[in-house]
Protein backbone atom coordinates (compact mmCIF):
# COMPACT_ATOMS: atom_id res chain seq x y z
CA UNK A 1 0.00 0.00 0.00
CA UNK A 2 1.42 3.40 -0.88
CA UNK A 3 2.17 5.99 1.79
CA UNK A 4 -0.61 8.37 0.69
CA UNK A 5 -3.31 5.72 1.04
CA UNK A 6 -1.86 4.58 4.34
CA UNK A 7 -1.75 8.11 5.76
CA UNK A 8 -5.33 8.79 4.63
CA UNK A 9 -6.60 5.61 6.28
CA UNK A 10 -4.79 6.52 9.52
CA UNK A 11 -6.31 10.02 9.33
CA UNK A 12 -9.90 9.04 8.57
CA UNK A 13 -10.17 6.18 11.09
CA UNK A 14 -10.05 8.52 14.14
CA UNK A 15 -12.56 10.83 12.46
CA UNK A 16 -15.00 7.96 12.04
CA UNK A 17 -14.42 6.73 15.59
CA UNK A 18 -14.92 10.25 16.98
CA UNK A 19 -18.09 10.83 14.97
CA UNK A 20 -19.59 7.47 15.93
CA UNK A 21 -18.69 7.85 19.61
CA UNK A 22 -20.12 11.37 19.78
CA UNK A 23 -23.32 10.22 18.13
CA UNK A 24 -23.60 7.37 20.66
CA UNK A 25 -23.10 9.78 23.54
CA UNK A 26 -25.92 12.03 22.34
CA UNK A 27 -28.50 9.35 21.48
CA UNK A 28 -31.43 9.59 23.84
CA UNK A 29 -30.59 13.07 25.14
CA UNK A 30 -33.71 15.18 25.45
CA UNK A 31 -32.35 18.36 23.84
CA UNK A 32 -33.35 20.34 20.77
CA UNK A 33 -31.82 19.31 17.45
CA UNK A 34 -29.73 22.48 17.12
CA UNK A 35 -28.06 21.93 20.51
CA UNK A 36 -27.61 18.24 19.74
CA UNK A 37 -25.92 19.07 16.41
CA UNK A 38 -23.54 21.48 18.13
CA UNK A 39 -22.78 18.93 20.82
CA UNK A 40 -22.08 16.22 18.24
CA UNK A 41 -19.73 18.54 16.33
CA UNK A 42 -17.85 19.50 19.50
CA UNK A 43 -17.63 15.92 20.78
CA UNK A 44 -16.53 14.61 17.38
CA UNK A 45 -13.53 16.92 17.30
CA UNK A 46 -12.66 16.31 20.92
CA UNK A 47 -13.03 12.54 20.78
CA UNK A 48 -11.12 12.10 17.53
CA UNK A 49 -8.22 14.17 18.91
CA UNK A 50 -8.17 12.19 22.15
CA UNK A 51 -8.49 8.85 20.34
CA UNK A 52 -5.70 9.65 17.86
CA UNK A 53 -3.39 10.97 20.58
CA UNK A 54 -3.91 7.97 22.85
CA UNK A 55 -3.39 5.45 20.05
CA UNK A 56 -0.25 7.24 18.74
CA UNK A 57 1.27 7.42 22.23
CA UNK A 58 0.53 3.75 22.87
CA UNK A 59 1.83 2.89 19.40
CA UNK A 60 5.28 4.14 20.40
CA UNK A 61 5.49 1.38 23.01
CA UNK A 62 3.25 -1.24 21.35
CA UNK A 63 3.59 -0.90 17.53
CA UNK A 64 0.79 -3.38 16.79
CA UNK A 65 -1.79 -1.09 18.38
CA UNK A 66 -1.57 1.10 15.28
CA UNK A 67 -4.21 -1.19 13.80
CA UNK A 68 -6.71 0.93 15.77
CA UNK A 69 -5.90 3.71 13.30
CA UNK A 70 -6.92 1.48 10.40
CA UNK A 71 -3.44 0.16 9.62
CA UNK A 72 -0.72 -1.11 11.92
CA UNK A 73 2.05 0.20 9.68
CA UNK A 74 3.06 3.83 10.04
CA UNK A 75 3.56 5.51 6.63
CA UNK A 76 6.90 7.26 7.28
CA UNK A 77 9.72 8.00 9.72
CA UNK A 78 8.08 11.22 10.92
CA UNK A 79 5.13 9.36 12.36
CA UNK A 80 7.41 7.00 14.30
CA UNK A 81 8.02 9.74 16.84
CA UNK A 82 11.53 10.59 15.69
CA UNK A 83 12.65 14.16 16.12
CA UNK A 84 12.97 16.26 13.00
CA UNK A 85 16.45 17.31 11.97
CA UNK A 86 17.28 20.72 13.43
CA UNK A 87 17.40 23.70 11.10
CA UNK A 88 20.60 25.64 11.52
CA UNK A 89 21.49 29.20 10.60
CA UNK A 90 24.02 27.95 8.05
CA UNK A 91 21.46 25.77 6.23
CA UNK A 92 21.83 26.10 2.48
CA UNK A 93 18.88 27.52 0.57
CA UNK A 94 18.90 26.78 -3.14
CA UNK A 95 17.03 29.16 -5.41
CA UNK A 96 17.05 28.67 -9.14
CA UNK A 97 18.44 31.56 -11.22
CA UNK A 98 15.33 31.62 -13.41
CA UNK A 99 12.97 32.29 -10.47
CA UNK A 100 12.23 35.91 -9.71
CA UNK A 101 11.23 36.46 -6.11
CA UNK A 102 8.96 39.37 -5.17
CA UNK A 103 10.48 42.07 -2.97
CA UNK A 104 9.93 41.71 0.75
CA UNK A 105 7.77 44.46 2.18
CA UNK A 106 8.80 44.30 5.80
CA UNK A 107 7.96 47.34 7.95
CA UNK A 108 10.73 48.83 10.03
CA UNK A 109 10.63 49.17 13.82
CA UNK A 110 9.03 52.60 13.60
CA UNK A 111 6.14 51.36 11.43
CA UNK A 112 2.70 52.04 12.87
CA UNK A 113 -0.23 49.89 11.85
Amino acid sequence: MNTLALSLIRTYAPILVGAFASWLLTVGLDIDSETQAGLVIFLTGLLQAVYYTVVRVLEQKFPGIGVLLGAAKSPDAYSKGEEAAPVTADAEVVVSDDVELPPLDVPGPDHRA
